[in-house]
């Protein structure tokens, strides 16, 4: 079995940022801040807006898309950029992998686990989030 760590960076956060860059580009935010923000170069949001980086639609998820708005926000605002924009996308990252929306796709990417059996995820992520709690980080006020 692939590492969840390999997988959440080839498939989950590559998502994640396909589609922030689409809300900020949406927002009209200007892609030289946008590479900055994200420490990514000006050709590979020109990739991830072409569809060839960030495969899957985890914003179809209600939660998800929520919480990208949110930041979203953040960035167009000039709130967060650079490395707090990282810790950011990194955190839903792991909300993403913690409450399991990446299993269909971990699933169709390798067929090497059961979505309805495999637990590591949760376990794993669980034990960050009671340290720091990710439902909370990410709950509105």
């Amino acid at each position: 079995m692939k590492s969840v760590f390999e997988f959440a960076a080839r498939h989950v956060e590559p998502s994640l940022k396909k589609s922030l860059i689409l809300k900020l580009l949406a927002r009209n935010v200007d892609r030289a801040y946008i590479a900055k923000c994200l420490d990514i170069s000006p050709s590979l949001i020109t990739r991830y807006v072409r569809g060839e980086r960030g495969l899957h639609d985890l914003g179809a998820i209600s939660e998800v898309n929520s919480m990208l708005e949110d930041i979203a926000d953040k960035i167009a605002r000039g709130e967060v950029c650079g490395r707090e924009a990282y810790v950011e996308v990194a955190r839903l990252t792991m909300y993403v992998l913690y409450k399991k929306y990446a299993c269909g796709i971990h699933y169709l990417a390798t067929r090497d686990v059961n979505p309805s059996s495999c637990n590591i995820c949760p376990t794993i992520f669980r034990d960050f989030s009671n340290k720091y709690p990710l439902d909370n980080y990410f709950s509105k006020p």
